[in-house]
């Protein structure tokens, strides 16, 4: 799955999507949307797909999780136990917010190193507005800071 270099891997499921990268010895698997268990089977087979390719290190790009339940918990910890009987490096990068909760409530941060890479730049887009509706630096509406609860003869 993970054999040609520099060209992603994508599997999608309705709600998680998975892009694996191999970059010279290193296999980045980045996860999209909610990890349960409903599809702890395709990211487990996403994660040994990334281990049978035999890199230097595993990288699991957990920035943009939103959900991340015990199954998902189980499937990394199983995944560093065969990484480490083969002699892979094994680490979560930059994990979500509710990823770092279930690690920290569960303590097993200790067992799946978290390495804080640089956040990935998007472009931002200018949101749009409907045709014909004044922007919001121009003529303001609704009452000014101050003046909505002054009290008579103050």
């Amino acid at each position: 799955m993970t054999r040609r270099h520099g060209r992603p891997v994508v599997v999608r499921t309705p709600d998680l999507r998975i892009e694996t990268r191999r970059t010279g010895g290193t296999v980045r698997c980045a996860l999209i949307g909610a990890l349960h268990q409903d599809n702890q089977q395709v990211f487990a087979l996403a994660l040994r797909d990334g281990l049978r390719a035999r890199p230097v290190r595993l990288s699991v790009d957990l920035r943009a999780v939103d959900l991340f339940t015990s199954s998902a918990l189980d499937t990394l910890l199983r995944t560093r136990y065969e990484a480490r009987a083969i002699g892979v490096a094994l680490a979560l990068d930059s994990p979500s917010r509710c990823v770092r909760r279930v690690l920290e409530i569960s303590r097993s941060a200790p067992y799946l190193p978290v390495e804080d890479s640089a956040p990935v730049r998007t472009r931002r887009c200018p949101r749009r507005r409907p045709p014909g509706t004044p922007e919001a630096d121009r003529n303001p509406v609704g009452l000014r800071r101050g003046t909505a609860f002054r009290r008579p003869g103050a």
